[in-house]
């Protein structure tokens, strides 16, 4: 009885240590590779990656309309591989404000400043490609504006109260280029003397003498009646 557990115990402790030195050769090289795999993710020293980056330019007037597509962005980043790999899902941006008075074709320098990282993401930039970017606008808009009633020469006795002349319509849409139809506010009709009272409707010609080269309103007449204010 005794010599069988002897013999039992001994046959156990032998596929025991085989088990253990079984193909050790290779388990001593999976465990290498993931221990220098653990240091290579987790090693302080940058790397350096060609990251993608989105272009938002900030467009500040709604007449800034861009004729062609923008182009594919790239910048050079220096950081921990795991800093890096952040970034493939959350791609650092350029952000450049355009005011209205930019011109049809605008040509932006862009630098490695421009270029902002994620929160958190412990990374530098050393580039970015390419280094500018031309933007081309519609040269054309087309805006709705208020009419004037400065035109409109109200002849009324003494007495009269307060009358004011009505539109009809109350806008006119101007088009044209675009840096000349952005900075008009309001047109006026032609110079027009209407008698108080009276219940007939006018129609009044546009002033579009002032309004600048190549800019067209429509319509090109409206309509005009005298209104009183109630009195008390």
């Amino acid at each position: 009885m005794g010599s069988r557990q002897v013999h039992t115990s001994s046959s156990f402790h032998r596929r025991l240590v085989g088990a253990l030195t079984e193909r050790l050769v290779l388990k001593l090289t999976a465990l290498f590779l993931a221990i220098v795999l653990w240091f290579v993710v987790e090693k302080k020293e940058p790397q350096i990656e060609l990251i993608s980056v989105r272009f938002q330019p900030i467009l500040l007037d709604s007449s800034l309309v861009l004729r062609d597509p923008l182009p594919q962005f790239q910048a050079i980043v220096a950081g921990a591989p795991k800093e890096l790999i952040r970034l493939t899902s959350n791609l650092p941006v350029i952000r450049r404000r355009i005011t209205a008075d930019a011109p049809d074709t605008l040509v932006l320098d862009l630098h490695r400043g421009d270029v902002i990282l994620p929160d958190g993401v412990d990374a530098v930039v050393r580039d970015v490609q390419p280094r500018s970017v031309t933007l081309r606008f519609e040269p054309t808009r087309s805006r709705e504006v208020r009419i004037d009633p400065s035109g409109i020469e109200i002849v009324a006795s003494p007495g009269s109260g307060p009358i004011r002349p009505i539109f009809n319509p109350e806008t006119v849409r101007l088009s044209g280029p675009r840096h000349i139809v952005v900075k008009i506010q309001s047109v006026r009709t032609v110079k027009t003397a209407i008698p108080y009272p009276d219940s007939l409707t006018h129609l009044v010609d546009i002033d579009t003498a002032g309004l600048g080269p190549g800019v067209r309103a429509t319509p090109t007449q409206v309509r005009v009646h005298l209104l009183a204010a109630p009195r008390g």
